[in-house]
């Protein structure tokens, strides 16, 4: 039994709702973000520069790093070498915080980003040069996911702890952002369809398709890795099925009764049209084979920010 997780960045959109999760599951969830905020479901919170201040840990602890910078979007590209540092640095503070404590077990959020640019089958069965030379159009972000898997099989060859990286696609759902200049796509969709407009603008080529993976979805899996011991492994956590920007677009204004013209940006698209993401692995590995439809995820997606729209 697992008696205690130490969730980095758990005041985020994927930390909350792990946190909720395992909230009467676990005895002890420690939430760890940058401010120390107390976070639902949590039985303490606590600062990332305060990390002495956590008592002494149960054996069976284990820590998950959902956590990462926090960049303002507006400055996107020239926030590239700050999101590096940065995503770097949080991610050292988990190992050392893991080696000072004894803890021996790591969960982790990777990103398919991981992969190189140009690539369109993101296939985890086949092994990634972490260390290849940068291809046009990674981003730093990729780079910074990519150092995180490295230091992941450091630490477990030099002091034995074990990783597993979840290479996670466009995970949504309730408790995400309610900027919408500093939304990702999709809840940055649902924004713009709550709001009253005469259009639907999408930026960039509408037929880019991305695979979409409910927020509860990867909760589960999380959750599920608690019983593996000692493996350091990093594997797709991706629905295995993509849905074009434009078909999003549609299917969230239908479910919001809105009947408006889809307007498109000239915007010049940059790498593949389609990033697939097969998830065989993750399926026999973990068993999990069935995956909340994108219809069902945006309708309580759609909810919870009505629900937040309407309160602010």
């Amino acid at each position: 039994m697992v008696e205690a997780v130490v969730v980095f960045g758990g005041s985020g959109f994927v930390g909350r709702n792990l946190i909720s999760r395992l909230a009467g599951r676990v005895p002890r969830i420690i939430s760890v973000s940058l401010t120390g905020a107390p976070v639902p479901g949590a039985t303490e919170s606590h600062a990332i520069g305060s990390l002495a201040g956590i008592a002494a840990l149960p054996t069976e602890t284990i820590a998950v790093n959902v956590a990462a910078h926090r960049y303002d979007a507006k400055r996107f590209d020239r926030a590239q070498s700050e999101i590096l540092l940065a995503n770097a640095q949080l991610v050292e503070t988990l190992y050392a915080f893991c080696l000072d404590r004894g803890i021996t077990e790591v969960r982790a959020a990777s990103s398919v980003a991981v992969y190189p640019a140009g690539l369109d089958l993101l296939d985890d069965a086949v092994d990634v040069d972490l260390n290849r030379l940068p291809n046009p159009n990674e981003t730093f972000y990729g780079w910074s996911k990519r150092w995180a898997e490295l230091l992941a099989r450091l630490y477990a060859e030099k002091y034995g702890i074990a990783t597993l990286s979840f290479r996670i696609s466009n995970v949504y759902g309730p408790q995400d952002s309610t900027d919408i200049g500093n939304a990702h796509v999709l809840p940055a969709f649902v924004m713009r369809a709550l709001q009253p407009a005469p259009d639907f603008e999408i930026k960039g080529n509408p037929d880019v398709e991305r695979d979409f993976i409910y927020v509860s979805d990867v909760c589960e899996v999380f959750e599920t890795s608690f019983a593996r011991r000692g493996e350091t492994d990093a594997l797709n956590l991706c629905t295995g099925q993509t849905t074009s920007l434009r078909e999003l677009a549609l299917t969230i204004l239908r479910l919001t009764g809105e009947d408006r013209p889809l307007v498109t940006s000239a915007a010049a698209v940059q790498g593949v049209a389609a990033r697939r993401s097969p998830n065989l692995r993750l399926r026999e590995v973990f068993g999990k084979n069935t995956f909340v439809g994108l219809e069902d995820g945006l309708r309580q997606t759609l909810d919870w920010y009505r629900h937040e729209l309407t309160r602010a």
